[in-house]
């Protein structure tokens, strides 16, 4: 912004005379002073003042001056033909942006007038709300696209060939991007520092100034200084034969803090609607802090793990960053006591519940090296810190950790042998496919059963005899993903004949028995040829024969999916979401002012408000109503009104 372009721009000033009137002059300047006509009259004397504006060479258009930011300056000589004097040297004021210095400036100055600038440009409401966007964008694009998965889950459901999702998305353009971990993402972080110093910015060059305005007592001294601060969206009135000080009484009682300073009375309420939107700023840099914290500060770790065993927190955790540190209660051992499902009335999955236990090792004998038991004759012991039966939603906390029910699986399934007795060949050829982690689940038991410690259908052993046969545990293996599979599938294989020399050599499978399930409460049996022989519900005693075997389906072993994380930036994302409800609300607070002047029998009362405008105005009916009036009106009319 240039006040004119002259070949010495510091000698340039501009001469007005009110809002409508504008003379300028300097020396090497393309025009001559000039004036309006009739632009000034006896009551505005003209003086000498600074106005941002802008000045093309040879213009003389009135619309050319913006009338603000002006700098009263002493009385400019009177105006005629003859020379005109060079007026003394200005300097703008700080809050105008044409501002008139020395031409070897400070750089602390220059330093200070770029930070201004910078804060001005960060605060921008456009920006912002685009910034908002962004970040709500990412959000869903990261619960859209399932994040921090395998390799092999996005080659699998994003493939180059075929039906790509969305027409395009492929994993190539995942990894490119970062598609697979948004929220740790840089361009996700950098978004959030970016939308945090906006908020900064607008709340010290906007909000925090408007505070200050707002807390200011002005008491005002002329009838026309206090009718002009109710003519624009407010009221004003002159009330007869009245007092100053019934009027403060009024709105003292409608909840004014009143201030009088004879012959003035500056009256408000509702400041903490200017305090609001401050509050607001602050509660979303709090939440925009908290997701950072959690972000670079955090742990997590996933576990499938089998009922009846266990594993070391610390085993499974890593963390997010390397500045991340891992929570106190890595030392501790987890158990799964039990597991289960519950299912609506028409088969399917209702919810999960887990029964947890964290054990503390160093007061009991130590577990194995291993995360896991290999079996339940391994199970882990210690001092029990806590014990609690999760679900989904609800997860267990301690020290730090919260851990999730997040997914479940099928383990392993016991199946009793009545006979013919397999021998040998069944106790040591007996390897199914090897399992994956998977959750424990025992159908037919309900939530509470589940603090009774571990299950009873749990083997101690790969085969155990009893009174009517050996018990086989045969671990399961999930077949979802596989050819001409549908849904989750998991299955089990029990040899009935070692293979011959010429099978070996063909390197052929061992003839057996096909076990397969789809959850905890039916089992399916197929034979050594792969024709379907029927289905039994654990636990039910009831017998199947199959290549010459009587077989009982005893029970299924579950496991329980847990996610564990480390969040310890969630306390202030709560706090901060707390208080932007609170905040929110407190800023549609109205912030109402007026202001009253007594002056013989009348007082100038006006007055406005920053919202609920009308409500505002029937408030003030009510008080000037009740305002007491004192005697006979004078004669004469008031001021103006």
């Amino acid at each position: 912004l240039l006040l004119h372009q002259c070949p010495n721009p510091h000698s340039c000033t501009v001469l007005a005379g009110g809002m409508h009137s504008c003379a300028w002059r300097g020396p090497g300047c393309s025009h001559a002073l000039q004036r309006w006509p009739g632009s000034v009259g006896p009551s505005l004397p003209l003086r000498s003042q600074l106005i941002r504006c802008r000045v093309k060479p040879g213009s003389g258009d009135r619309e050319s001056l913006i009338k603000n930011g002006r700098l009263v300056l002493p009385q400019a000589p009177e105006l005629g033909p003859g020379p005109v004097q060079q007026p003394p040297p200005v300097v703008a004021s700080a809050g105008s942006s044409a501002s008139l210095v020395s031409s070897q400036q400070d750089p602390l100055q220059t330093a200070r007038v770029l930070w201004k600038r910078l804060l001005i440009d960060l605060s921008s409401l456009p920006r912002a709300i685009a910034l908002m966007a962004a970040t709500f964008g990412f959000s869903a694009l990261g619960t859209f696209i399932p994040q921090n998965k395998a390799f092999e889950y996005y080659l699998e459901n994003y493939p180059e060939a075929g039906s790509k999702v969305l027409g395009f998305l492929t994993y190539n353009w995942i990894f490119l991007l970062d598609l697979d971990h948004i929220y740790s993402s840089w361009y996700f972080y950098f978004t959030l520092l970016w939308l945090a110093a906006s908020l900064a910015a607008c709340t010290s060059t906007r909000q925090w100034p408007a505070v200050r305005v707002a807390q200011r007592w002005r008491f005002l001294a002329t009838p026309d200084g206090v009718v002009r601060q109710g003519q624009k969206d407010g009221m004003a009135e002159v009330l007869p034969n009245a007092r100053l000080r019934d009027v403060a009484q009024q709105l003292s009682s409608k909840g004014y803090q009143v201030f009088v300073k004879e012959p003035s009375m500056y009256a408000f309420k509702g400041l903490a609607g200017r305090i609001g939107p401050i509050g607001v700023h602050a509660a979303m840099l709090l939440i925009l802090a908290g997701t950072s914290y959690s972000g670079f500060g955090g742990s997590k770790g996933t576990v499938m793990i089998p009922e009846g065993e266990g594993f070391t927190v610390g085993d499974v955790l890593h963390k997010v960053s390397p500045v991340a540190s891992l929570p106190g209660a890595v030392d501790k051992v987890l158990r799964v006591n039990k597991f289960k499902i519950d299912y609506r009335p028409d088969g399917s999955v209702a919810q999960f519940y887990s029964d947890l236990s964290l054990l503390d090792p160093s007061q009991a004998p130590a577990l194995s090296d291993q995360p896991m038991a290999a079996s339940t004759d391994e199970q882990p012991s210690g001092k029990e810190l806590l014990r609690k039966t999760i679900s989904v939603n609800d997860p267990f906390r301690y020290g730090g950790l919260t851990m999730y029910q997040t997914d479940w699986s099928l383990s392993s399934v016991q199946v009793r042998v009545l006979g013919p007795a397999l021998g040998s060949t069944a106790d040591t050829t007996a390897t199914p496919a090897p399992s994956t982690s998977h959750s424990d689940t025992t159908a037919g038991s309900d939530p509470s059963s589940l603090s009774q410690g571990p299950s009873s259908s749990s083997p101690s052993s790969a085969a155990r005899s009893g009174p009517t046969g050996d018990v086989l545990s045969l671990p399961m293996a999930s077949l979802e993903g596989k050819p001409g599979i549908a849904g989750r599938l998991w299955g089990s294989y029990l040899p009935v004949a070692a293979p011959n020399q010429q099978e070996l050599e063909a390197g052929k499978a061992p003839r057996g028995i096909s076990i397969l399930a789809r959850d905890p409460q039916s089992v399916i049996f197929y034979d050594t040829k792969g024709i379907f022989v029927g289905v039994r519900r654990p636990g039910s005693g009831k017998p199947i024969e199959v290549e010459g075997i009587r077989l009982i389906a005893e029970g299924i072993t579950g496991a329980t999916g847990l996610e564990i994380k480390s969040d310890p930036g969630v306390p202030l994302v709560y706090a901060g979401f707390g208080a932007l409800m609170v905040t929110t609300l407190v800023s549609y607070l109205s912030h109402s002012q007026v202001w009253a002047l007594q002056q013989g029998p009348y007082v100038y009362v006006a007055g406005r408000s920053n919202r609920a405008k009308l409500g505002f105005s029937k408030e003030m009916g009510q008080v000037l109503n009740a305002v007491p009036e004192n005697g006979p009106a004078p004669t004469g009319t008031a001021n103006g009104r």
